[in-house]
């Protein structure tokens, strides 16, 4: 019976082969003809693993449907259909064979999940004493305790994460009534600031023997909290664009000063408004619906249960990712629902035209969607952000420090891959990351996140874990609606990349010096394109930028955007050059251009023999094919005084109601054909700028050739069905 489905489908492919050659057809017709059929196998989680496979006997697992289609001819789809339920994984499902299919049955739903459904009954009230004396008064008798060594589960513990860190599998997170459960914290809904330094952590010379941080508090809370042997500690303690959480090793009351258990980045450091943190995983502070606290030394967490009742409880188990699709071509995952695992939702490698499409990613520890290899750690240590180790597949690990260290690092991403339609969310550590492409050759990967939903993406790691993560070469960004974070929505890295259409708010509402479609520090990383966006509700309390070229980045097209409150410096032009602003429209905000010299500044050692800037720029031949003739004006950075900010074109911009025009020298740019007012240059409707302007708005008769922009096509448009 294991086979019968696929020896019944040769059977009748050879009869229609032989039945076209009686009736006169040329072999290719008839070949055609074979190739057309495809492999259809059920699975339900009422079936049995060793039935056909037919509608009315499905097997039980997909891991049973995709080893019955190893070994079969690959020109033939296949065609895997997942009856309505839930699937517990306890490892990865492998898609290696081309031409494969997976969805629902109709419209039924799906949920791939790398959790386990627990009981409401396997949440007990807590009868230890010195778990009990620990709880406020007042929510005792709403903390559950679920104990993993009784219910056999593994139980991961909370770890180190943040800025320079290797992104990690996440800690076993708990979920009540299909919503993501917090670390309890104090304070709940605020930060407090960090107090007098006794230690930094960071000696003059940053070497890695400097003793741990230890710093002062102010508040008397923190001196009644019992026992901080579980206790961690999270925030911005130094720059406001690196956020950290690490383990405190104890507090000492009597002086007031917190001593830590790990190193960071920066160290600890005093005087802006952002160095702040709070303290997590406390049972003391655990006093919030929803809120959890992991004891591992007694393989126990505690639970805040929610006012209302509680019906569906996960906890997340799977440490990789849910599926990986490799070394494959024309693979489609279509309208499941991925959920509860601690890492990665949908992997790729070395794939072609493989497409998650119509597919919800919630709930999950890591990152939705990542194309392409991430790096192990680096041999120095995982606080070292400009390193990364070897290469590694089904991770991300080190990445960021990977493609720091060498930028034609190529990631296997494949080409002509995508994510369309999908509704992205409660995700730890970013919603898609997207390599392809060979920085090197500039061979473009063409790679795409089309029409899709991502917001609320980090729950963990918060900050350089964006919305999407996009590298290589030639891949693209369209119509997506991007929201909802404490740190940036797109970071980009490589060449001839395109963002258009997209819908961006919300975002960067923690952070320091960031900005919501952000990139920098090479300058051999050109030909990007971001048009067509609508960029608005950005937080002015920090630096805070809608498009951000940091640290001398060159050659970017942005034209037909519009930023509406934009956060504090809407446009930062970071030392660059060859940017060019054409047809964007400022709108009620505090700056609308920032230009600097930093190059010249502080940041002058970025151009010294050797350093970063030289390196980038050797790395690819830049004086050479392909990069001198895909850039003109590249050979000669050296020669064209590249500490300085030139030829940065500022064109046909519609300036509306902006405080400062231009925060920096305008000598640094060439600014003509633009429209500076205070008035109404011809909106539809003044309040919502996606409804476009009039037909005869003033805004064509004052901006020369100002184009009708296409703001009906802005953002996405999801069906009902996804959640």
């Amino acid at each position: 019976m294991i086979y019968l489905i696929m020896n019944s489908l040769r059977l009748s492919a050879y009869i229609l082969l032989v039945i076209c050659l009686c009736l006169g057809a040329d072999i290719k017709a008839c070949q055609t003809l074979r190739q057309s059929l495809h492999i259809v196998i059920y699975v339900s989680p009422k079936g049995n693993d060793h039935a056909s496979g037919t509608l009315k006997q499905p097997l039980r697992s997909i891991r049973a449907a995709l080893e019955r289609i190893q070994g079969t001819d690959e020109k033939q789809q296949a065609e895997i259909i997942l009856r309505e339920g839930t699937y517990e994984q306890d490892a990865t499902l492998v898609i290696n064979r081309d031409n494969v299919c997976l969805h629902p049955y109709k419209d039924e739903k799906v949920i791939l999940s790398g959790g386990k459904r627990l009981s409401p009954k396997q949440l007990k009230k807590v009868k230890e004493k010195t778990a009990w004396e620990r709880i406020q008064p007042q929510v005792r008798e709403q903390i559950r305790e679920i104990d993993f060594q009784s219910s056999g589960l593994p139980l991961e513990d909370v770890h180190a994460s943040g800025f320079g860190r290797p992104i990690q599998a996440a800690w076993t997170e708990v979920f009540l009534n299909d919503r993501a459960g917090q670390l309890a914290r104090w304070p709940n809904d605020t930060t407090v600031l960090i107090g007098d330094i006794k230690e930094s952590g960071i000696t003059p010379d940053k070497k890695e023997e400097a003793p741990f941080p230890v710093f002062g508090y102010y508040e008397d809370r923190p001196s009644r909290w019992k026992d901080t042997r579980q206790m961690w500690i999270s925030g911005y303690f130094a720059h406001g664009y690196a956020d950290d959480m690490i383990r405190v090793a104890r507090i000492d009351t009597l002086e007031k000063n917190i001593y830590t258990a790990q190193h960071t980045t920066y160290g600890f450091m005093t005087g802006k408004p952002w160095r702040r943190w709070f303290a997590v995983n406390l049972l003391e502070e655990l006093d919030q619906p929803g809120e959890y606290v992991i004891d591992a030394s007694r393989q126990k967490v505690y639970v805040c249960l929610p006012d209302e009742k509680v019906e569906d409880v996960h906890v997340s188990l799977l440490g990789t990712p849910l599926i990986a699709i490799e070394n494959c071509a024309d693979v489609t995952v279509k309208g499941i629902t991925f959920a509860y695992g601690r890492h990665i939702g949908v992997y790729m490698e070395n794939t072609s035209r493989c497409v998650v499409e119509k597919c919800v990613i919630r709930n999950m520890g890591g990152t939705g969607v990542v194309m392409g290899k991430g790096s192990q750690p680096s041999p120095k240590g995982s606080g070292n952000y400009k390193e990364g180790g070897p290469a590694a597949s089904r991770i991300i690990g080190s990445l960021s420090g990977k493609l720091y260290q060498d930028i034609l690092f190529n990631r296997a991403g494949g080409t002509d891959n995508g994510v369309k339609d999908c509704h992205i969310y409660q995700v730890g550590a970013g919603g898609v990351n997207m390599g392809g492409g060979d920085r090197a050759t500039l061979t473009p990967a063409r790679n795409y996140v089309e029409n899709c939903f991502i917001h609320d993406y980090n729950r963990i790691e918060k900050s350089y874990q964006p919305a999407v993560w996009i590298d290589g070469v030639g891949n693209r960004i369209s119509n997506c609606t991007l929201c909802h974070a404490p740190s940036m929505a797109i970071l980009m890295h490589g060449n001839n990349h395109t963002i258009e259409f997209c819908d961006i708010s919300d975002v960067c509402s923690e952070v320091d010096d960031q900005g919501a479609i952000y990139w920098g520090r090479d300058p051999s990383a050109r030909g990007n394109v971001i048009r067509n966006c609508y960029i608005h509700d950005l937080s002015r309390q920090h630096r805070v930028a809608g498009t951000y070229h940091d640290d001398g980045a060159c050659g970017a097209e942005v034209y037909g955007n519009i930023y509406y409150r934009a956060g504090s410096l809407p446009a930062l032009i970071g030392g660059g050059h060859d940017n060019h602003y054409r047809n964007n429209i400022f709108l009620e905000c505090p700056v609308a251009i920032h230009i600097d010299a930093r190059m010249q500044g502080w940041g002058k050692f970025m151009l010294d023999k050797g350093g970063v800037i030289d390196q980038r720029l050797k790395a690819v031949n830049y004086q050479q094919p392909p990069y001198s003739t895909a850039y003109p004006s590249l050979p000669d950075y050296w020669k064209n005084n590249p500490a300085l900010p030139q030829n940065n074109v500022i064109d046909g911009n519609l300036f509306c109601r902006i405080g400062n025009v231009v925060r920096g020298r305008t000598e640094w740019l060439e600014m003509y054909n633009n429209w500076t007012m205070q008035g109404d240059p011809g909106w539809v409707n003044p309040s919502n700028p996606l409804k476009g302007f009039k037909d005869n708005a003033p805004v064509y008769q004052k901006i020369k050739d100002f184009p009708h922009l296409p703001f009906d096509r802005i953002g996405c448009k999801l069906p009902e069905c996804l959640d």
